[in-house]
């Protein structure tokens, strides 16, 4: 679950990067869907969001055993970025709850909604999801 949702967060990302306004019909709704405010990041910006994502799901493929890694000596790195994986979805997921609940972000309601609804436990699934697939792995 983990490798899909990361994955499909990164090919969302980088369809953004190349100009899509997907799932909003053009860029400001866009901006106040999945941003909170103006201006959108720049394209550069969100290319490095991008790889980074698409480095998580590498990280969370070979640590759930989706991809297996040949080269021993890379399981600690693997471990280590895959906990980090983990750590930030967990802040990113908390966070957004929190900012929900207190109300006082500056960002749009649309956003603050959807956070609410989708990012930030979408975010909670998958640390839950990449946590549990690297543990059942390791035993």
């Amino acid at each position: 679950m983990s490798v899909v949702g990361l994955g499909a967060a990164a090919a969302l990302h980088g369809a953004w990067a190349r100009g899509s306004s997907w799932p909003a019909p053009d860029r400001d709704q866009l901006c106040d869907l999945v941003v909170g405010r103006r201006p959108f990041p720049s394209s550069a910006a969100t290319w490095g969001v991008t790889a980074l994502l698409t480095g998580a799901t590498s990280l969370a493929a070979v640590r759930t055993g989706v991809v297996p890694l040949h080269f021993p000596g890379l399981d600690r790195p693997v471990r280590i970025g895959s906990n980090l994986v983990v750590s930030v979805l967990l802040l990113r997921g908390a966070g957004g709850l929190v900012v929900a609940a207190v109300g006082r972000s500056g960002a749009s309601a649309q956003f603050l909604r959807w956070d609410a609804r989708l990012y930030s436990p979408l975010c909670l699934v998958l640390a839950a999801s990449l946590a549990l697939g690297a543990r059942a792995e390791q035993a």
